[in-house]
């Protein structure tokens, strides 16, 4: 069963969902309406996959995502929102996600998409268990053979042991994991075993030699002769990252020394490939490693590996290895290599031959393998220039699914002279080929998601700043368009205070003067538009700014405009930065020109121009001891139109710093402020033009 977790507030979309999912096969639905309800669920309850609605009241879906993400590691997830938003998709790509899907009025078409979201998971579970199950499997072939299976680190701690180990000792693995495998060794051959051990490398990985062991839990002093096979894993350097130790018990059957051997020798073979396999990622040297084990085990042949689509119906060759002249004729009488080769299974007749059955099975001749592709002749041209004889198969299958197949050819008169061996490789092989066949679902599966989310993303980008470009040329239209009226109201306000201002009673006089008053205060407004317009659209000419110099000279021009203020003024040390000069005087001019306004009740405005260096960027600051602000209002001072003093005993349009927080923006850098009620204003700001890399 697939359990399915949907958290909505929603009642009625989650009844909606319970009903339409009823019919769904193989699919559990649970549901929460809140964060918390869906964090203890999934504290107490197994669960393939959550689908969560983005807004969750206080909470949202990506706080639930975070949450999943830290305790309770990929769980799928569904994101669901009622309106598409680049900036909630791209965010929640980067927690990873399965899918981001809008609410539609019609639900039949988001339910019908949701599930077939949760059938392709319901694959991947599936995939997963196999790839488990397969790996059991393989546990099991390493528990149930005759000969001991030891694995140890470097610190000689044993860390797995098999039943045959078990039961030679006379013991359970848990008395014997955690301890020290030199306790089972017989003292004089102690030297001989650690010598081994510290001689093997990267180069020589492998040694061989017989150790006599003995039980200390039942008894001591019966002894085993044991030929050993230790194997290092390299991970970095020269300190193997795992040592395992395959052994053989020869005390009692010397006779069989020749058998016993080749058992080692497969077994030594089998952990090499094992360890080979998990180290190994890229697909095509998986085909071809397992292709030139199987030719190592059969000197002379060709060897084919291939893998099977069972919705395509058709089998691809990967990879073929072989002796050189077998290549050459085959290129030579097909005109082509058969690596990327697809066949239709369905018109072919080895698929017919049930290569989901384990073992060896005897195939067609090479003219029947490739019927309908090569001509009849070219086939048996290839067989007879290169004596080719008998052609075998063994497939790789999982639960009666067959995804792919070794094939490989012998010269006439050659047989398998190990087949177990040849058989539990390719079962080993089999597990590597499922878990690359489950992570090139997956692998796909990511791209096609994210290269949606950033499709989305690129779009709503694009929208959005075709809007801002709309808006800023509106309000440089707009603010033109309103100062040929506003005139006219200054004008004959102004001419009618003069002409006729005799003949107004004084609230008539005191009207007129506030409608003056109103103009000049909206003349501003609009100039403040403009600005926060120009600075805008300005296009950025960065270049190197004497960051020093140009305070100095804006703190000058402000000071000289306010004679009756006591200013003290402290330049620090200011670097030079890579910035356009004429909006980087609009930032200083508008950030001295706040601090000397609202440090003008104190007696004497102490003003503050500096800069710290921030793992290598720069971060400018000025500082006065004016009035303060509320932190909690903070965001709001960097909106347009935001006061958040008296405008009457502070005069301003609020647009100062909307207007420097859009130029820092678009130089790539950040601002932020610090402050106090009563305990004076500092603001930060950093150009992100490379400043840190500009010297005198």
């Amino acid at each position: 069963m697939f359990n399915v977790l949907v958290v909505d507030d929603d009642d009625q979309f989650l009844s909606l969902f319970r009903q339409k999912a009823a019919s769904w096969t193989g699919v559990k639905i649970d549901t929460a309406t809140s964060m918390k309800e869906a964090e203890e669920f999934l504290k107490n309850t197994p669960c393939d996959m959550v689908i969560s609605e983005y807004s969750l009241g206080e909470k949202n879906g990506i706080d639930l995502l975070r949450y999943i993400r830290s305790r309770h590691g990929e769980i799928p997830f569904i994101l669901l929102t009622s309106y598409s938003d680049g900036e909630i998709a791209a965010e929640a790509s980067r927690f990873g996600i399965s899918a981001y899907f809008i609410k539609k009025v019609d639900l039949t078409s988001l339910f019908s998409e949701i599930y077939g979201k949760i059938r392709e998971e319901m694959k991947k579970k599936e995939f997963v268990e196999n790839l488990r199950e397969r790996e059991s499997r393989c546990r099991t072939i390493l528990e149930s053979q005759p000969g001991l299976i030891c694995r140890f680190e470097p610190d000689l701690i044993l860390t797995f042991v098999n039943r045959a180990f078990t039961q030679l000792m006379e013991t359970s693995p848990e008395n014997l994991i955690g301890t020290c495998i030199t306790d089972y060794i017989q003292p004089e051959d102690r030297n001989t075993f650690s010598d081994a051990i510290k001689a093997l490398s990267p180069v020589s990985h492998s040694a061989m030699l017989d150790l006599k062991i003995h039980s200390p839990y039942r008894n001591p002093e019966r002894n085993h002769l044991i030929a050993w096979t230790f194997t290092a894993a390299f991970s970095e350097g020269h300190t193997p990252a795992l040592i395992q130790g395959t052994g053989m018990d020869v005390s009692r059957e010397r006779e069989h020394v020749d058998e016993q051997a080749r058992q080692l020798e497969n077994l030594a073979f089998l952990s090499r490939t094992a360890m080979e396999f998990v180290d190994m990622e890229e697909s095509d040297d998986i085909f071809r490693f397992i292709a030139e084990k199987v030719y190592s085990l059969l000197p002379h042949s060709a060897v084919v590996v291939t893998t099977h689509d069972s919705v395509a119906k058709t089998f691809t060759i990967r990879t073929l290895v072989g002796d050189d002249d077998i290549l050459s004729a085959i290129r030579y009488w097909l005109g082509r290599d058969l690596e990327g080769l697809v066949l239709r299974s369905d018109q072919y007749t080895f698929p017919k031959i049930g290569l989901t059955k384990k073992g060896f099975i005897e195939g067609p001749s090479l003219y029947h393998l490739f019927i309908f592709m090569f001509p009849e002749e070219a086939c048996k041209r290839i067989e007879e220039s290169c004596s080719l004889g008998k052609i075998y198969l063994i497939g790789c299958s999982s639960k009666g699914e067959l995804f792919g197949h070794v094939t490989f050819a012998l010269r006439k008169g050659d047989t398998v002279r190990n087949p177990e061996l040849i058989e539990a490789f390719v079962n080993q092989a089999s597990v590597a080929l499922l878990r690359w066949k489950a992570r090139k679902a997956a692998e796909e599966e990511i791209t096609k998601v994210h290269a949606g989310l950033e499709q989305v993303v690129a779009e709503r980008t694009a929208a959005l700043q075709a809007a801002n470009r709309n808006l800023e040329s509106f309000s440089y239209s707009v603010s033109h368009d309103l100062r040929t009226p506003l005139r006219s109201i200054e004008g004959f306000s102004s001419i009618l205070q003069k002409e006729h201002g005799k003949d107004l009673s004084p609230d008539g006089t005191q009207m007129i003067e506030k409608i003056r008053q109103n103009t000049l205060r909206m003349a501003d407004l609009i100039d403040a538009i403009l600005e926060f317009s120009r600075a805008g659209r300005k296009e950025l000419q960065r270049e190197r700014i004497d960051v020093q110099t140009m305070a100095r000279e804006v703190l000058d021009e402000l000071a000289a405009s306010r004679p009756g203020q006591q200013i003290d003024i402290v330049i620090g040390d200011l670097p030079p930065c890579m910035a356009d000069p004429i909006l980087m005087h609009q930032v200083l001019q508008n950030l001295l020109s706040n601090a000397l306004k609202f440090s003008r009740c104190r007696d004497t405005s102490k003003i503050e121009v500096g800069s710290y260096d921030n793992g290598g960027r720069t971060v400018y600051f000025v500082r006065d001891n004016g009035i303060g602000v509320d932190m909690k209002y903070a965001d709001r001072l960097f909106h347009v139109f935001e006061q958040l003093h008296d405008d009457k005993k502070y005069e301003g349009t609020g647009i100062g710093l909307a207007i420097v927080d859009n130029i820092i923006r678009r130089h790539g850098g950040k601002v932020w402020i610090e402050s106090e009620i009563d305990k004076g204003f500092s603001c930060y700001f950093t150009t992100g033009g490379g400043n840190e890399s500009v010297n005198y």
